[in-house]
């Protein structure tokens, strides 16, 4: 997640009369929130008040991008197929276990 905008910066808010923007990539695509000021604890505990956002998708993927289509999904399956092969190594007898005394 990448925030833009200042962010939640008071100093914004008068001139973009938003409390600031999120910019969200994930597995769908890009969306852009807008979120509202933070009208105060107070308010916040006593009346439930939360912080308004709205958002706005503007890109959306074709195929949703899963982990497994990633670099680092594919180092991560390997690793597994790495310990899967050692576990049935290890329960056909191939692998013995060794065990040190001191």
């Amino acid at each position: 997640m990448i925030v833009i905008d200042g962010g939640f910066c008071k100093a914004y808010q008068p001139t973009s009369g938003i409390a600031g923007y999120t910019l969200i990539y994930d597995s769908y695509g890009y969306r852009i929130v807008a979120h509202q000021p933070f009208a105060g604890r107070k308010k916040a505990i006593e009346e439930n008040w939360d912080i308004a956002s709205t958002y706005e998708i503007f890109e959306r993927m074709n195929h949703r991008r899963k982990i497994a289509r990633t670099d680092i999904g594919r180092q991560l399956k390997a690793q597994s197929d790495d310990l899967m092969r050692l576990l049935r190594a290890y329960k056909d007898g191939a692998v013995i276990e060794q065990h040190e005394q001191k």
